[in-house]
Formats: structure tokens, sequence, C-alpha cells
């Protein structure tokens, strides 16, 4: 079976629909179309959006639900019959592409949570009844019958059977499977499913995490939504089966009802293979869904080591599904790359294992290429530089890749980087006029060009669009200290080192302390710069420093500067 991707992309091909006039007429953005287009994003989220597409793209009756088959969903007509029927659908909870600081200095930007919405209640209307007297016997038994059934009502709150989580808890419920086969199979998915769910959050040590099962078949997610207000699960599992198809659905408390709908189905050839489905591959299958899912709600709350715990559980057995797998290898290389302190290598080798599958994730390039940043071996600034190329030829009208790159460019320093990093900054402020970074690492370069209006130009505007960015003061002072004008750079050191007391401009104050001949001062600075992270050459010079201002001489004539500034 083709995949929704592969029709799309034939489909827009054919009649000459671009994205963003498709976009439009589904009411989608156009880099969802892309998404869909490059197999980022599995399927629409509803039928409806496919349904837009084969009307915009002039499908025929039998193109429109190959294109509704394709995506997951069933089609508006019987499909004819055919020997083998026997398909496989995983809705995966990818991973939304993680945005990545501008700054190359600095980790990706952090995930946004959602905000969670309040869980839906199941009530039932007031019936207001016409006025009418009852005799005597007949008000007695209403009244023992209300009483009766609000008793009843107390104890089914009260009931063991329906779990609720405890304080602190991740609960995830499963409710009894809707059994459509007329009665000729009967399975207890509930109780395989909380006992394979229960061994596999024990392997992963995840000791807050409890899966329980709901005594009740829980038939829509309007249902699964109230099961989980009551329960206050994190995670509802529910779902059906028939002699045709399996069918398992998730349902997350903090998920917008926009989000879509989470799903695993299996159709079968023959309901002979109900019996396989049941007892093995849906029990495997939702065993790593769930684990992905524990994970991003553990990222969510910036849980990054019972995240990690989920997914490294999730890959001791790694599923068949490609998507699957590749969106495991995704969300492991951002809890490695987010974790504090976070671990880089590992981070780097989840993202390669993520594209060796799906070479195509753009996203996987743009964070695989900030923690290349991050890392910042010589070796690893030219990988970067690679992978924000395939994410500018992916998205050519973001900003953040060509700010990224100028950054990497700024860093490695080889003949024609410099023009290559204002070229990609260029870019970048024509794109993004109030992208704060964009002016920052544009003002780095044209200080190492030396181009004083420039630089004087880009970060002033830094400044106005973000006050307090200490990397624009400490940028100032520095440039300032190496025109030798220390009395307009004192007062952007003074404030860098208010915003960042360990950050870069310590030793940039003490060059304008020095120009000043406050060489007490001067030295203060310089020592307080020791005490960071240098390279050992770094390390050594600024020693040398330190010896002439001992000596009462200001180690920096005009040769110093201008090597500096090529820094």
């Amino acid at each position: 079976m083709r995949t929704f991707a592969d029709l799309l992309s034939e489909y827009t091909t054919r009649t000459g629909v671009s994205d963003a006039e498709l976009a439009r007429a589904i009411g989608v953005q156009r880099q969802t179309i892309f998404r869909w287009k490059e197999g980022l994003v599995g399927r629409p989220r509803a039928a409806e959006d496919v349904l837009r597409c084969a009307a915009k793209l002039r499908l025929t009756a039998e193109e429109r639900d190959r294109l509704l088959l394709a995506a997951g969903f069933p089609p508006e007509a019987p499909p004819p019959a055919v020997a083998d029927r026997r398909s496989a659908s995983i809705e995966v909870f990818t991973p939304s592409p993680v945005p990545t600081g501008p700054d190359a200095e600095t980790a990706p930007l952090s995930h946004q949570e959602a905000e969670p919405v309040e869980p839906a209640v199941i009530s039932l209307p007031t019936v207001r009844p016409a006025r009418r007297h009852l005799p005597l016997p007949a008000l007695i038994i209403a009244a023992v019958a209300i009483l009766g059934v609000a008793a009843w009502l107390v104890w089914r709150g009260r009931d063991d059977r329906f779990p609720v989580a405890a304080p602190g808890e991740t609960l995830v419920v499963v409710g009894q499977f809707a059994n459509y086969t007329g009665g000729v199979q009967g399975y207890n998915v509930a109780d395989r499913l909380h006992t394979a769910l229960k061994r596999e959050l024990d392997a992963a040590r995840l000791t807050s995490a409890r899966a329980a099962t709901w005594p009740e078949v829980i038939p829509d997610e309007a249902a699964a939504r109230a099961v989980s207000g009551r329960s206050g699960a994190a995670l509802v599992i529910w779902g059906e089966y028939d002699s045709g198809r399996v069918v398992s659905r998730f349902t997350l408390a903090a998920a917008q009802p926009a989000d879509g709908e989470r799903r695993y189905e299996k159709l079968l050839a023959s309901p002979d293979e109900l019996s396989t489905v049941v007892n093995a591959d849906l029990l495997e299958d939702v065993r790593y869904l769930s684990l992905l899912t524990l994970a991003q709600l553990y990222v969510g709350k910036t849980d990054y080591s019972r995240a990690r715990a989920a997914l490294v559980q999730a890959l001791t057995r790694p599923p068949a599904d490609h998507g699957a797998l590749v969106a495991l290898y995704f969300l492991l290389g951002y809890v490695q790359q987010s974790s504090e302190p976070a671990d880089l290598d590992a981070a780097i080798e989840a993202y390669t294992a993520a594209l060796a599958l799906q070479p195509a994730l753009i996203s996987a390039y743009s964070n695989r290429a900030a923690a290349y940043l991050r890392r910042g071996a010589p070796a690893d600034l030219a990988a970067a530089a690679a992978d924000l190329t395939q994410v500018i030829a992916a998205l050519p009208s973001d900003a953040a890749p060509y700010v990224n790159r100028g950054a990497a460019y700024l860093r490695l320093k080889r003949p024609g980087d410099l023009e290559r990093a204002v070229a990609d900054l260029d870019r970048a402020v024509a794109l993004a006029p109030a992208l704060v970074e964009a002016y920052y690492n544009r003002g780095l370069a044209r200080i190492r060009g030396n181009d004083a209006a420039g630089w004087q130009a880009d970060l002033k505007q830094a400044l106005a669009l973000d006050p307090d960015h200490a990397g624009a003061h400490a940028a100032l002072c520095w440039g300032y200290a190496l025109d030798r004008q220390p009395a307009a750079a004192l007062p952007y050191c003074d404030r860098a080192a208010a915003l960042a007391p360990s950050g870069p401009g310590r030793d940039s104050r003490g060059i304008a302390y020095a120009e000043l001949g406050r060489f007490a001062e001067a030295t203060s600075e310089i020592e307080a710069y020791l005490r960071g992270d240098l390279s050992p050459a770094e390390r050594a010079e600024r020693a040398g420093w330190l010896t002439a201002l001992a000596a009462g001489r200001d180690p920096f004539d005009q040769a110093t500067l201008d090597r500096l500034r090529g820094e």
C-alpha cells in the first residue's frame, strides 16, 4: 500500500497545485503540506483535511478513497473485494520539530508545554416533570428508589474497580475493548495490556508510573476524557476489535481536542488473524507507543530522566514500524540534548539514527546542528553547517537556520567563512527583521570585519529589541574596547557583567580598564575571566596580560587588538 506522502506528492505534481495554494484551500499552514509530502507527519489529523485535499486536487472517487485509506481513514465508498486486505497503520506521537536558538553558543530553545485542558465531564440533564399528586404509597416507593439510586451512586463512586491516581503518580488506564465480532471470539484485552505495561514500567524503573484497568468499555473520545478526569490518568488506552480490524486509541489528559486522534490500527486479511493480532501484535505495539507517550508527557514536565528511562526501555525491543522507530530516536535525541547536563554525544547519535531511517527529517538536522554547535569541536562546526544547509534547502524562508549557519561559519574561520556568515545573517535579517539573534550575530561578524558603523548599528538594534540581551551588551563592550574607545565600552561592559556575571564580557572590561590605565581593576577582571572554561592557549595568553599589568604596562597594543578582533 502506497503511503499518504507518496500519493499526495503524485497528485499535486499532476495537477500543478502549489503547496501554498493547497494549504489555503484546506486551512492549514504551507509547512504542514510540506511535512505531509515529505512524510515528516504520518497523516493528517482529520479525514476532512483529506477530503478537502481531494476536492482541491480534483481527484476521482477511487483516488479520493485511496488517499483516505493511505491516511488511515475509512473510504467514502466501500472498497471492492480483494484477495488480501492486510495492512497496518500506526499513528505515533511524532515530536514536533524542535526550534533551535539562533545563537550558536546556547542550547536549543526549551520545549513549549501545551496548556492542559480540563477533562470533559459527562453530566446528565435535569428533567423537570409535570406537577402531579402521587398517592402516599407511590411517594414512599419513589423515595426508597431515589435513596437506593443515591446509595448506588455513592457506592459506585467509591468502587475500587475504578482506579484513581495517587498524588504525584502517572497513571495509565486501560479500558475494556469493545468486541464487535458478534460474540464469536472474545479476548480480555485490557488485562493483557495491563500486564504487559506493568512489566515495561517495572523494567524501566518508573516507580512513579502505574498501569491499571478500567472495568468498563470506553466507547468514544468524550468518554475517554471523562475517565481521565475521574481517575486522574495521564493516559487512557481504549479501543475495539471485530473480525476485520483491531483499533487501539490513546487519549492524553493534557492534549487539546484539536491535537487529533492518536491510534494504532491493523486491518486483517481474514478473521483467523484476529487471535494473533490481539495476543501478539497489539501487545507489542501498544507497549512501545505507551512508553513513547509517557516519555512525551515527562518531556512536557521537563522530567528528562524519566523520559529517558521510558525511551530506552521502548528501544530494548525496537518497533518494526518505521515511523514509530524514527519518533523514538528523535525524542531520545531531544531528551539527551535538553537534559542538564546535556549528553551531546548521545543526542547526536540518536538524531543520526533517526536520519538514517528518514533522511528527510528536517527537524533532526536542525537539532543535530544545534548539538554540534554546542559541542563545538572543529569537525562539529563543519558538520553543523552541512546539517543547516539541508534545513535551509527545505525551509528557505525560515530565518533561524540562516542565523545558526552564520554562527557556525563565524566559528569555523576558514577562508571565505566571514563573507558566508555575513551573507547568511543578511538573509536572516531580511526574512525576520525583529529577530534579535540575527542582529547580534551579524554584529559579531562585523566586529571581526572591522566595520565599526555596521557592528554598532546591529548591536544597538539588538538592544532595541531586547534591552537585557547580555550578549549584545558584551559585544558592544568588546567592539568599543578593540577600537580603543574604553569610555564608550564601560557602560556596556558593566551591564553585561550585571546580566551575566560569568559571561564573556569580563576580559573585554579588563581591556577597557587597561586602556584607561586602571590596571588593578583590569587585573581583577582578567583574573575573574581566567576562572572560566578556557583553552590552554587562551589561558596562557591572559596570564601574560596579568604579568604586564602587574608591571604597570598596558599589554593591549594595536597588534594584539587586531589579532583579538579575529577571534
